[in-house]
């Protein structure tokens, strides 16, 4: 009898064990899955380290109510995570606050995004216009507007006219403006080339498509309607039209360390004296290791009379004696071409010309004169 009882009770025993197992298994197999808080963490920093996906913090958000400020956690909180998909191996271990936080779960240290120089309330960066070397050939027209208006402005409508070897696309944007024309070497008196002066930019909207010649009509393909998207000056039937290029308003500077000598050798709209925010053109570009963000050093020379020579007129005339470059501002490249380039004057002692000498500048560590700066995070 007794060894019935015995058997029965080993039955109930084990038959509860495994009600156990199935009702309730969280209790048998299931960890909560934790991260201990570090300093400088943040909920999509613990997002992104254990899913790869930092969007993912509102749900650990939801899941930890005692969070008051998802910027700011408190050092040694345990937070609780979630499981999606294949978590992270380290996430899996319940850590314990008062033990020493595994190397393999310890905080990522943030990258601190990199810092430059907003150009934006300095000039209008998409009218700085460029120097070319050889003349300009340009893409196409305006030739007519709505109502014969003389001049144009913002998001007012243009008919332009390309080269039929252009392959022009709704929607492509272009610079409109002027050729200058034809420059000389302030230095050499050599010729320069052309600056092309931007007046605004517009849009292409649609393919006109027909012309009329007597009695027939035939395709023309290079006829569009466009809008006018900006207008930094009058725009007039005439101006022509070049490709538009972006140029960014956030600019990393970076020192040059090898020699420059070159000249500042024409500015935007040929003005004649340059101060600060004045955009110029430098006769030397990557091809000569420029690049955009080089800061250079604005100098002009320093040549006197040699004192050690007798008084002769003559003799007095032709021996000079140089003295250091006198130093009259900096500028920084905001655009570079393979053989010319253009640059911001970001400081200037005085007024100048061009025909000055642009030299190298190096640092170590960005100079307080540009780290004071309106500053933007380089995309």
């Amino acid at each position: 009898m007794k060894n019935i009882i015995r058997k029965k009770n080993s039955g109930v025993i084990l038959l509860f064990v495994i009600l156990c197992f199935l009702i309730i298994p969280s209790l048998t197999f299931a960890q909560k899955l934790t991260h201990i808080v570090q300093k400088g963490d943040t909920l999509w920093d613990i997002c992104e380290q254990y899913y790869g996906d930092s969007s993912l913090w509102p749900k650990l958000w939801e899941m930890n109510p005692f969070i008051t400020n998802p910027h700011l956690l408190k050092e040694g909180d345990v937070i609780i995570l979630f499981e999606k998909g294949p978590v992270k191996e380290e996430a899996k271990k319940v850590e314990i606050p008062e033990q020493k936080t595994p190397a393999s779960v310890q905080k990522v240290e943030k990258i601190e995004p990199v810092k430059g120089i907003d150009i934006a309330g300095l000039t209008e960066v998409n009218a700085i216009g460029t120097l070319y070397d050889d003349k300009i050939e340009t893409w196409g027209s305006i030739f007519a507007t709505d109502g014969d208006k003389i001049m144009l402005s913002k998001g007012e409508t243009a008919y332009v006219i390309f080269d039929e070897s252009r392959d022009i696309k709704i929607g492509d944007k272009f610079f409109i403006g002027k050729s200058s024309s034809l420059l000389k070497h302030p230095i050499t008196k050599k010729d320069l080339g052309y600056t092309f002066n931007v007046m605004g930019i517009l849009t292409i909207k649609e393919r006109l498509g027909r012309a009329q010649k007597g009695d027939e009509y035939f395709e023309k393909n290079n006829v569009f309607q466009a809008v006018i998207d900006e207008s930094y000056e009058p725009i007039n039937i005439k101006d022509a039209l070049m490709p538009y290029e972006s140029v960014s308003t956030c600019i990393l500077p970076v020192p040059i360390n090898q020699k420059i000598n070159a000249n500042i050798v024409a500015v935007k709209k040929q003005q004649q004296l340059i101060d600060p925010n004045s955009i110029v053109y430098v006769d030397l570009g990557s091809n000569s290791g420029l690049k955009t963000g080089n800061v250079l050093n604005v100098v002009k020379q320093n040549i006197v009379p040699n004192p050690d020579t007798d008084e002769s007129f003559f003799t007095w005339r032709s021996s000079k004696l140089i003295l250091p470059d006198i130093f009259i501002g900096r500028i920084m490249i905001i655009k570079c071409g393979p053989d010319t380039s253009t640059a911001i004057v970001l400081s200037a002692v005085e007024p100048f010309s061009t025909g000055v000498y642009v030299k190298e500048l190096s640092w170590d560590k960005m100079p307080d004169y540009l780290s004071s700066m309106t500053t933007c995070i380089i995309q």
